[in-house]
């Protein structure tokens, strides 16, 4: 693995290729691809090439259709010239049918002479429309035309002795004139039939041949235009989907942590310029990515050290309580016989000094008791011992131990109950202490005014407990402050600063909160919350490794389950300014142990573990009735398609805050400040 490379990562996929039949390419594309032109301007080539192919086409269209209409244009003529050929030998040879029958029937049924009118008369309009139609042959057409007017002379000569009724002559000069010129004008026409018709033949002929050679060129060429638009469009394509996927292929890579990655394409456009950007990024990250590395091994120590101090200091605190708790039980021993007069009596100044002692002696071993809960709390030995009790008579009782004192300084001291359950499972001890040092607090601030304490929470199956008064107020930066240890408002100097941090530990322990409202020169308000069965006992976690289930004031505690010792003091340099505290598990196979006596808000968890696999954790999170409501976002450099569906976020390595933050809020888990 090299400096860079995130421990358990994928290797990213394989260098992209064009598809396997047309690796030849390659050099083509790479070719493509070295052009010193923008892809603006190659796309515009492209374009350019498929419209210049389009056009070609088009004018390539443009001569078939002109070439096929001449040749059908040519056809029609010779096929009307062949026709009229035809149409005048038949008028001749009608024209000689109608006369022999007007002969041998003398009209006796139908007037055949008019037919042989009406034939002359079709036969010259025809005549007429040839010689306008092919000028070239007009040597013949005047031939045949001379050669029907000796035919019309005969004609006319049967047709005089026929109407004379001299039918033998008309039938003689018929014979003799009229039929012998009817085959003058047959002879002449048959050989210019054939010829017509020959040439229409060939025309036809000629028609196909164009045909066929025209048809293929047009498919020809419409084939080399495809391959070419498809060749083009495919080179074009994979110049840029190439480095493309090469830059998927690194972002992969970086993605999992690999920052050696780097992207190598011949490209001189935009995306060999995105290429280059994305290699200077990738260098960029890799060194901050080994500075943070270097930063969390630094904190892990320092967060190692830190563990050692505050455990040395949580123990300098109960060896040193012990300690003094021995000779101040017996300095207020003593001093309490004194004053009972075992010893004999006393005068008044005698009972007044050893009054003075014996409260002195009960302060400081107020004080001595609130380190060592202090410090039994931050080593995770607190123990809640549970009982069933009416919190309104607890709260009376408190109450009515601090009237005296209200009454010292004339404070109007009133409690109303609106609605408190009458039953709860709790430290009884705990919440006496937590409501002594609330009541004590607003007593001991307020000069002049009121103190009110209400007692709610039935509806919501909780126990709530307002302590309202009229003193100073806190000042907004300093509302968090006071539940720090030996931290007190500003200008304040009564007591050491150790009631509220441990008050509301000590509700958080029992599953509680304590929170406060307050304005400068308008009193405070500070209200306790808790369950009406505590949820956790405290029990020895340090024996376990464990660190204690309460988080920081303020703060939302997250477990980190990862085998990479540098990923929990990562994660909590990133979320400690929104609010959270990061806490790792001892290790991946005590993980479920330690979530169901922590109760973290969420579980941050690797899924890729060689040691115990991040899948099986997962299932038994789910399944255990203790953890199976504690959201489990996954941190993972494996995709979200591969995680199992009992996951209820995933974020990628390396990790951004954005995503990570958004998963802890749509689940539930964002800071207590914004919740």
């Amino acid at each position: 693995m090299t400096r860079n490379e995130h421990p358990g990562t994928t290797p990213p996929p394989a260098e992209p290729q064009l598809p396997r039949l047309t690796r030849w390419l390659r050099p083509v594309v790479d070719a493509v691809a070295r052009i010193p032109l923008s892809v603006h301007r190659k796309l515009l080539f492209g374009f350019l090439i498929g419209a210049v192919l389009l056009v070609g086409m088009a004018i390539l269209s443009l001569a078939v259709i002109g070439r096929m209409s001449d040749r059908v244009g040519e056809l029609d003529r010779l096929q009307t010239k062949a026709s009229r050929a035809q149409q005048m030998l038949y008028l001749v040879t009608a024209q000689s049918h109608y006369r022999a029958m007007a002969l041998l029937t003398h009209n006796a049924t139908k007037d055949y002479n008019a037919d042989v009118t009406t034939a002359k008369q079709q036969f010259r309009i025809v005549l007429r429309q040839m010689e306008q139609a092919d000028p070239a042959d007009a040597a013949f057409f005047q031939k045949l035309a001379a050669a029907d007017d000796t035919f019309d002379q005969a004609s006319a000569r049967v047709l005089a002795a026929y109407n004379a009724g001299d039918y033998a002559e008309a039938q003689q000069l018929h014979i003799s004139q009229e039929h012998l010129q009817s085959h003058v004008l047959e002879n002449a026409l048959k050989p210019f039939v054939a010829t017509a018709e020959q040439q229409m033949a060939q025309a036809q002929a000629a028609f196909d041949g164009d045909r066929t050679l025209l048809i293929g060129l047009v498919l020809a060429f419409s084939a080399v235009s495809v391959l070419v638009a498809l060749t083009l469009g495919f080179v074009l394509s994979w110049s840029f989907i190439l480095p493309i996927r090469k830059m998927e292929r690194a972002l992969a890579g970086i993605t999992a942590g690999d920052f050696t990655q780097r992207v190598h394409v011949p490209n001189r456009d935009e995306l060999g310029a995105l290429a280059r950007d994305l290699n200077g990024t990738t260098g960029r990250l890799a060194k901050v990515f080994d500075d943070e590395r270097a930063l969390a091994e630094e904190l892990s120590v320092t967060n190692a050290s830190l563990a050692r101090a505050s455990e040395a200091k949580s123990r300098f605190l109960a060896s040193v309580s012990h300690e003094l708790r021995t000779p101040m039980n017996a300095i207020l021993g003593f001093t309490d016989a004194l004053l009972a007069g075992v010893d004999g009596p006393l005068n008044e100044d005698q009972t007044a000094s050893l009054g003075w002692v014996q409260k002195g002696g009960r302060d400081l071993l107020g004080l001595i008791n609130e380190i060592l809960d202090l410090s039994k709390i931050e080593a995770g030995k607190l123990t809640v011992e549970t009982e069933v009790f009416d919190p309104r008579e607890l709260v009376e009782a408190v109450v009515a131990q601090h009237r005296s004192l209200a009454a010292q300084k004339g404070i109007h001291f009133a409690w109303h109950d609106a609605g408190a359950p009458s039953e709860v499972v709790l430290d009884r001890q705990r919440v006496r202490q937590v409501l002594v040092n609330l009541v004590g607090n607003a007593l001991k601030f307020t000069q002049h005014g009121e103190v009110d304490v209400e007692t709610s929470g039935g509806k919501d199956a909780e126990l709530h407990v307002a302590v309202r008064d009229t003193g100073p107020g806190i000042a907004p930066e300093d509302q968090e402050a006071i539940f720090e240890e030996f931290r007190q408002a500003s200008g304040s100097s009564a007591g050491i600063g150790l009631g509220l941090a441990i008050s509301r530990r000590l509700a958080r322990v029992m599953g509680g909160e304590i929170t406060v409202e307050s304005e400068p020169g308008k009193g405070s308000v500070f209200r306790l919350r808790l369950p009406v069965e505590a949820r956790v006992a405290v029990t020895d976690e340090a024996a376990h490794g464990i660190e204690p289930a309460v988080a920081r004031d303020g703060e939302r505690l997250l477990l980190s389950v990862d085998d990479d010792p540098s990923v929990a003091p990562l994660l909590q340099k990133m979320l400690a300014e929104h609010g959270y505290r990061v806490v790792a598990a001892a290790s991946p196979s005590t993980a479920v142990v330690e979530a169901r006596q922590l109760q973290p808000a969420a579980i941050l968890l690797d899924v890729l573990m060689p040691e115990h696999d991040g899948r099986d954790i997962l299932r038994e999170l789910k399944a255990d009735r203790a953890t199976s409501g504690i959201p489990v976002i996954v941190i993972s450099v494996v995709d979200a398609a591969e995680l199992p569906d009992l996951a209820d976020a995933h974020v990628n390595k390396p990790v951004r805050i954005g995503p990570l933050l958004r998963a802890l809020e749509e689940h539930g888990a964002e800071p207590v400040a914004a919740s």
